[in-house]
């Protein structure tokens, strides 16, 4: 004879935990990004072709909210010469960001929710205080349109309250380059 056991699913509901068919628990596993897009919190910033100078910043992303993190996932760029792309985290605390602004895209297109967050191309006013990653764009990749680099960081990469995550170019683009950072938000 055997005895029931019942698993409540530890939200406190008070809801049963689900068995399939063979009486197993039923466990379903989805990436962090994929539950964050189901619930609202997935965004990406895309920049596309602007004045970028020397030194200037391809694209800044800057995490506002003081009650959640943003976790960034996964960044694909391309840029039309070879060269040094410097990866950075600064503080936008006692700055004035500027740049083209970019409008954040929930990559759930069925949500509503705004991103707690300021992203610009072009921007010029943050420092290359921290360089975390250097990447060398190849000649190939420069010369042919189309060709995405493409960085996973694993989620490892976390902005709290004025944190930003910025790519700086260290030579000039000759005529556009494109930048997309893929991020979401998780509570602090």
């Amino acid at each position: 004879m055997f005895a029931q056991v019942y698993i409540n699913d530890g939200t406190g509901n008070n809801h049963a935990a689900k068995v399939n068919s063979e009486n197993q628990l039923s466990v379903v596993t989805m990436p962090a990004i994929g539950q964050a897009s189901l619930n609202g919190d997935a965004y990406s910033w895309n920049a596309i072709s602007d004045n970028i100078d020397t030194t200037d910043c391809m694209i800044l992303v800057s995490n506002t909210s003081s009650s959640r993190l943003l976790v960034i996932h996964k960044v694909f760029f391309q840029g039309d010469i070879a060269g040094q792309l410097d990866f950075k985290l600064c503080s936008a605390t006692s700055l004035t960001l500027a740049g083209t602004a970019i409008t954040p895209v929930n990559l759930n297109r069925s949500n509503i929710k705004t991103a707690p967050a300021l992203a610009f191309a072009d921007e010029t006013a943050s420092p290359a205080t921290t360089i975390f990653y250097t990447h060398y764009q190849t000649l190939p990749y420069a010369a042919v349109a189309g060709i995405m680099n493409t960085i996973d960081f694993g989620d490892a990469v976390i902005l709290g309250l004025d944190d930003c995550f910025g790519i700086d170019t260290i030579l000039e683009p000759a005529a556009g380059f494109e930048a997309t950072v893929f991020g979401y938000f998780i509570d602090a």
